[in-house]
């Protein structure tokens, strides 16, 4: 948890200065692309190598944040000195949590069994936009555990839709009626 809110801290902090500048949807992306680099295993191996000097894991960074903005590379300067780059990850979710408030709009996180078609993405985000009166940026993922229907998560609101909750819920029910 104090990770979490640590990884918080550090992306309100950014996320002001992104505001103040007019770059808060460019600086998204540079962290996007340095999370896609930072949690590549031979990057994170050598990060967590207790036998790596600083100076060699900071060459690194200095190599990797070329061509990003200043304030970005020194976030990860910052954390590379701290031993917390496994943080970017959260700092990025908490920032584009931030750039999607800002700009009027929420993240929907949809799990399904198997992958969902374009057609079936456009009008699932088209109801919950309707739904949520926001702008939905959706996101999806697949779990074949879930058996079949679909779980929705917006913000802290979540609506199981799952063959897997359906089944365990009738369960319970024959369970409890079988007692009786």
């Amino acid at each position: 948890m104090a990770k979490a809110a640590t990884s918080k801290r550090y992306a309100q902090a950014l996320f002001a200065i992104a505001q103040e500048k007019g770059v808060a949807e460019a600086w998204m992306s540079d962290l996007k692309e340095l999370v896609g680099i930072f949690e590549n295993s031979t990057v994170q191996a050598f990060m967590d190598t207790p036998r790596v000097r600083a100076e060699e894991k900071q060459r690194l960074v200095a190599d990797v944040a070329r061509g990003y903005d200043s304030m970005v590379s020194n976030l990860i300067g910052l954390l590379v000195s701290r031993g917390s780059t496994g943080m970017l990850a959260g700092i990025a979710d908490s920032f584009g949590e931030l750039l999607n408030t800002s700009l009027g709009k929420t993240r929907a996180t949809v799990t399904t069994a198997i992958p969902m078609q374009v057609e079936q993405r456009k009008r699932l985000a088209t109801s919950l936009t309707e739904s949520v009166r926001m702008d939905v940026v959706l996101e999806t993922a697949e779990d074949p555990e879930i058996i079949g229907g679909v779980v929705v998560r917006v913000g802290d609101q979540v609506v199981d839709g799952s063959v897997r909750t359906k089944l365990a819920s009738l369960g319970l029910k024959l369970a409890q009626e079988s007692i009786r």
